[in-house]
């Protein structure tokens, strides 16, 4: 009888240990870097444009003036620091400053490489933006205006034990300091 007894008990107290651990947020999430480059050494033809939403009209004029662009890529350190459940469907939402919104072009509308996080583990991932500067601003300029920026990530938490996501958090890092 002690046997079965234990064994209830032991269910039980798993059982609520689960659910508290399904309900809790599981992501973190660290802004690692910024990094400024010119448009032009990711951009050699209209073709590698084809990521972003652009017109074919936009495209033609980033190529024909390229000097005139350069690409920031915000780069992300996504950690699952639970022990029983995944951290899945990552969805990017960026917050621009002011200054950022006067000269972006574009931006990724979801991360780069976005993957499910089993219970542990950690990823590293991406997101890029255009910005047409006129060659009127320096790279530091650039990275100083840019730094000031913010980004959602949401996420969805699945369990171990459940095929469907039950529920979902989101966590806003920024504004960037080098020596985070």
């Amino acid at each position: 009888m002690m046997i079965i007894l234990s064994i209830i008990l032991l269910i039980g107290a798993f059982t609520v240990f689960y659910q508290l651990s399904i309900r809790s947020d599981v992501m973190e999430v660290e802004l690692t870097n910024i990094e400024v480059y010119p448009l032009k050494e990711f951009a050699e033809t209209e073709g590698s444009l084809n990521n972003y939403s652009l017109s074919e009209k936009e495209k033609e004029e980033i190529m024909n003036n390229l000097d005139n662009y350069k690409i920031v890529i915000y780069d992300f350190e996504i950690r699952n620091n639970s022990r029983l459940v995944y951290s899945v469907h990552h969805r990017v939402q960026p917050l621009f400053s002011e200054e950022t919104k006067k000269i972006l072009v574009i931006s990724d509308k979801q991360l780069l490489f976005p993957q499910n996080i089993p219970p542990g583990e950690s990823y590293g991932t991406g997101l890029t933006a255009i910005l047409k500067t006129d060659n009127q601003l320096s790279d530091q300029e650039i990275l100083d205006i840019v730094s000031k920026d913010r980004i959602t990530i949401i996420g969805d938490r699945v369990g171990i034990f459940s095929a469907k996501p039950v529920g979902d958090e989101s966590v806003t890092v920024g504004p960037f300091q080098k020596d985070q």
